[in-house]
């Protein structure tokens, strides 16, 4: 039983992986133990996530509609990994991020067509990225924020047509919580920063995982670095657009989402209380409506 004081305990399969000449993100992404790594801070991993090649590639994963061909066949990850655990304020309930079961087709036990494999391998990627990417690693979270050029691009996931895929949705909106929870004020000037955010987000205002993400902006108004982000929100016509999807042109459950965020808006502007930390208390968001 010596490996229980050091021996074999000590050798990381990611420390030879990472002291290849070649390594790559997608070889890392393959590695069962790699969140378990980060957890336990490889320094040597760390020090290879937050190098910016690779952080743009794992942003571009957890958004990515599809994967370039690698020469690897993807294994999902078990299902109950793969449902999105969104630490923030939620009036909506969980957001249902179900993944798509992969369809049974005629082919036999393991008859899995080449699309399926790489839809398999996508999604695999994109919630590998998202734990990385949302880790409590701070040198990774620094790194993201020293390059906001990717972060914007990141961010232009917001403005593809509706409706966006829960799972993947429910990924980036992990992401920026927990850039929003360690960086607050560097996060809050980042989204001030972004062209037509507000009406970008709200297109989506179906899509739950969206929506508490915004809703989790809102609530930073009385946290530490959060000041004055629902006086820009009402700059930004966050109430007209909201109640402009509550006429008849749009169908019944958008109007029901629309009316249920104005009402997630009037419950945390209440008499805020030391007790409650989500609660704003009375603010230009409600005077205005």
């Amino acid at each position: 039983m010596f490996w229980r004081f050091g021996g074999y305990a000590n050798i990381s399969t990611l420390d030879t992986i990472l002291d290849k000449p070649d390594v790559t993100v997608e070889e890392l992404l393959e590695e069962s133990d790699l969140i378990q790594e980060l957890k336990q801070q490889n320094s040597k991993l760390i020090e290879f996530l937050r190098d910016e090649p690779v952080l743009k590639k794992l942003l571009r994963y957890v958004v990515a509609d599809d994967l370039p061909d690698t020469g690897k066949d993807g294994e999902s990850p078990n299902a109950k990994e793969e449902e999105t655990k969104s630490p923030g304020i939620s009036f909506f309930g969980k957001g249902k991020g179900r993944s798509h079961s992969k369809s049974v087709t005629a082919k036999g036990e393991d008859g899995e067509t080449e699309q399926e494999k790489k839809e398999a391998q996508r999604k695999k990627y994109a919630y590998v990225a998202a734990e990385v990417l949302s880790s409590e690693v701070w040198s990774i979270t620094e790194a993201l924020l020293e390059h906001r050029d990717h972060l914007r691009e990141f961010w232009q996931y917001m403005h593809r047509p509706a409706p966006l895929d829960p799972l993947q949705a429910g990924y980036f909106t992990k992401v920026n919580e927990a850039l929003l929870d360690k960086k607050t004020e560097d996060m809050l000037a980042f989204f001030r920063s972004l062209d037509g955010i507000v009406p970008a987000m709200l297109q989506h205002v179906d899509c739950p995982m969206v929506m508490d993400l915004l809703l989790k902006i809102i609530s930073l108004e009385k946290h530490e670095g959060g000041a004055g982000i629902v006086d820009w929100l009402q700059t930004q016509d966050i109430i007209p657009l909201l109640l402009g999807y509550l006429t008849p042109e749009h169908n019944n459950a958008t109007q029901t989402s629309a009316g249920d965020f104005l009402k997630a808006i009037i419950t945390i502007s209440a008499n805020a209380t030391t007790q409650d930390q989500s609660v704003i208390g009375p603010n230009e968001l409600t005077r205005q409506l």
